[in-house]
């Protein structure tokens, strides 16, 4: 249960930011923690990314540089 609660403590001090999803609270009792978090319309990113039969060089390069954009606001923790 402590990693839930770190992960928890992590997810409280992350920045705003356009492309990622935000927490907004945690419950916990005696058989679960439920995490409320933002709504994100749109499906699945694994189940779009596949979906396309065929993707151009400057798509990918556009979608990579989405994703490198948003993980490099992340503070790095040591989870271990």
């Amino acid at each position: 249960m402590w990693r839930i609660r770190r992960e928890v403590e992590i997810m409280r001090h992350l920045p705003k930011h356009p492309n990622i999803a935000s927490f907004k609270e945690a419950y916990e009792d005696r058989d679960a923690v439920r995490l409320v978090m933002e709504l994100c319309k749109g499906g699945e990113f694994f189940y779009r990314i596949v979906s396309k039969r065929n993707c151009t060089d400057r798509a990918a390069a556009m979608v990579t540089k989405t994703i490198l954009e948003s993980v490099k606001v992340l503070p790095f923790y040591r989870l271990g």
